[in-house]
């Protein structure tokens, strides 16, 4: 009598399959199936990117006040393509300024917001073999980065603000910057944006003299897969 088995145990042995091709499903010894979560997929598809603002021991000022015409770093999505955040982290490396820094991820729905200003950067797939390339769209970081104004509101959504810390101060003490992590899709709740929009990262202070590094990780895929 044949068997049709639609799992098999893979303890010590992990079956390369070739796209598109059948195989059975993974189970540990224990009997339990392996299912990896939908964001280390996405990684592990070639569909994740990189990109930040300041290198080594070189950081990057903030901007003046957040403004929605003024970016630290913006990834815009062209039409065809979906685009999800994953993570904006900002690390202040010192400041002398006597206003509250504060990063924000804004998306914009509705549009491609860059408009001119800033350095071009070129998103780093984040598989090592450089997959996919990243959709063909503007993506840019720098203190000058000079947007198109938002889409009415509730067609631009801030994800995500911190105040880096609580008080006003001037000198760096080692403890304003409590946590990096402005947003991350393990801690909030997801979104996708489907054709012309954009991600926008703010990270700004009043007398813009606070230097900083930060990260901007995306997703971004064939509209579609999700569509």
């Amino acid at each position: 009598m044949s068997r049709d088995d639609v799992f098999r145990v893979r303890h010590n042995s992990i079956p390369a399959i070739s796209d598109a091709n059948a195989e059975q499903g993974i189970l540990n010894r224990m009997g339990m199936q392996i299912v990896v979560d939908f964001f280390t997929q996405l990684c592990l598809s070639g569909f994740c990117y990189h990109m930040q603002i300041g290198t080594e021991d070189a950081p990057v000022a903030s901007t003046t006040s957040i403004d929605d015409t003024l970016a630290w770093m913006v990834a815009d999505n062209p039409a065809g393509s979906a685009m999800m955040p994953l993570l904006y982290e900002v690390n202040i490396g010192a400041f002398t300024t006597g206003t509250i820094a504060m990063s924000m991820l804004e998306a914009d729905k509705d549009k491609v917001r860059y408009s001119s200003g800033g350095t071009a950067y070129a998103p780093a797939n984040m598989r090592g073999d450089d997959l996919n390339a990243v959709a063909a769209s503007s993506y840019y970081v720098g203190t000058d980065v000079t947007l198109a104004a938002k889409s009415a509101v509730p067609n631009t959504v801030e994800l995500a603000r911190r105040f880096h810390y609580e008080d006003v101060v001037t000198t760096t003490t080692g403890v304003e910057n409590l946590t990096p992590t402005v947003y991350s899709v393990k801690t909030r709740p997801a979104l996708v944006l489907v054709d012309a929009a954009s991600l926008v990262c703010h990270h700004g202070c009043a007398t813009a003299d606070v230097t900083s590094y930060g990260v901007l990780q995306f997703a971004q895929f064939s509209k579609t897969l999700v569509v």
